[in-house]
């Protein structure tokens, strides 16, 4: 049967594995960038690839610190701390990879319009984890009070 402690470690290993899966395709940017120019657009192929190259590698630094701040997270709900200033340090770091790595692909549109589209869902995802962030930050600030009430 199917359980929240199931679904907590099916996310553990999916936060792991998106983790090697960065690693690998920056490893392997170069032949991935050879296979976009061969069956992408004409016009993209004419252009210097360089400084996209160094805008997906700098990608990475984002998205491995917010999934490194999702694996510890995940390991504090494990551990039954749900509500604790650590938490809210995770999600706020998470929401700032987004927002940098947001402003990192807005640099990318300049190669391929749709990475516009992309940076402003990764914005929004963003936004979405602050609003989650001072959810949890409140809910902190009452389990403290509470636990100082006899």
């Amino acid at each position: 049967m199917w359980n929240s402690n199931k679904s907590l470690q099916l996310s553990c290993i999916c936060t792991r594995f998106v983790m090697v899966l960065v690693v690998v395709c920056a490893a392997a940017l170069p032949y991935l960038i050879d296979i976009y120019l061969s069956i992408g657009p004409h016009y993209i192929s004419e252009m210097d690839m360089g400084p996209f190259m160094v805008i997906l590698y700098a990608c990475c630094i984002p998205a491995l610190a917010a999934l490194f701040n999702l694996d510890r997270l995940l390991r504090n709900i494990k551990k039954e701390e749900v509500f604790t200033d650590k938490n809210v340090t995770c999600l706020r770091r998470i929401s700032w990879c987004c927002f940098g790595a947001a402003v990192l692909v807005v640099m990318a549109g300049y190669y391929y319009f749709l990475f516009y589209f992309v940076a402003v869902v990764i914005a929004f995802i963003g936004l979405i984890l602050r609003v989650v962030k001072n959810v949890i930050e409140q809910a902190v600030i009452i389990k403290a009070e509470n636990d100082f009430t006899i």
